[in-house]
């Protein structure tokens, strides 16, 4: 079986960009590794990825429940057509920048869909297939906001936003900060309710520092162990880690 690690956080709280260079750096260990976006990483996905950010009707709003399911159908569709065999694997490590729990972070507490409801979706849409390892990059919402240029940020500083990015990724960002803090919030309780699985890390650190918080915690896991000496390389190897620059790198 694979090791399935996954990255959640709010919006500009480094997620994306830890999760590529935690592959980085398991490429440059010998370890095998795929990156997921969600959504995305399906033909479905993609499409509802526009769906959803693109806003082709205009200003016209998605309901929360819709937005759900949209979500959960994209899932679903990368469950069935690629986890699912991924997960076999016995020395690969899988890495989702986003999976079932920002469903439930963003729709069930910050949309305020019925909790009760996401979870069934989230079930259905999932199969089980769970992570062994969340890594949650924890920071205030407006640190993020700023980080991403949000309208919000800007308005609660008291500032005009560092960068403004074109329609199609402005969904979340652009949410009340009181939806933000919502979000975050969720993040929390669910890290609470499972301490095993969850790790969560300053998202507003230096990245460098964040970047060797999470591989010393990925160097801990049980499975990621088993991997490495299934490879014949010696348990707990260091590697060195990427250098300042955070660009991603398509994959």
């Amino acid at each position: 079986m694979a090791l399935f690690i996954s990255f959640e956080g709010g919006e500009g709280s480094g997620k994306s960009t830890q999760a590529q260079r935690l592959v980085d750096t398991l490429d440059r260990s010998g370890v095998p590794a795929v990156l997921f976006h969600e959504p995305g990483s399906t033909n479905l996905g993609f499409h509802i990825r526009d769906l959803i950010k693109g806003r082709p009707w205009g200003r016209e709003t998605i309901s929360p429940t819709a937005e759900l399911f949209l979500f959960s159908a994209s899932r679903a569709e990368l469950v069935a057509k690629v986890l699912a065999k991924q997960f076999q694997a016995p020395d690969l490590v899988i890495v989702a920048d986003r999976y079932v729990d920002s469903t439930t972070a963003y729709q069930g507490y910050g949309r305020q869909v019925d909790l009760d409801l996401v979870q069934a979706v989230n079930r259905l849409a999932t199969g089980g297939i769970m992570p062994h390892k969340t890594f949650l990059l924890d920071c205030l919402p407006v640190q993020g906001l700023n980080r991403v240029g949000s309208l919000q940020a800007g308005l609660f500083e008291g500032h005009a936003p560092r960068r403004i990015d074109d329609e199609r990724s402005r969904r979340f960002e652009d949410e009340p900060l009181r939806f933000h803090k919502r979000v975050r919030r969720g993040y929390l309780e669910l890290a609470r309710a499972e301490p095993d699985r969850w790790t969560v890390i300053n998202g507003a650190a230096p990245p460098d520092k964040v970047a060797r918080a999470i591989w010393r915690a990925v160097q801990a896991i049980p499975e990621f162990s088993e991997i490495v000496s299934r490879r014949s390389a010696p348990p707990g190897r260091q590697v060195a880690l990427m250098d300042s620059d955070d660009r991603l790198t398509p994959r």
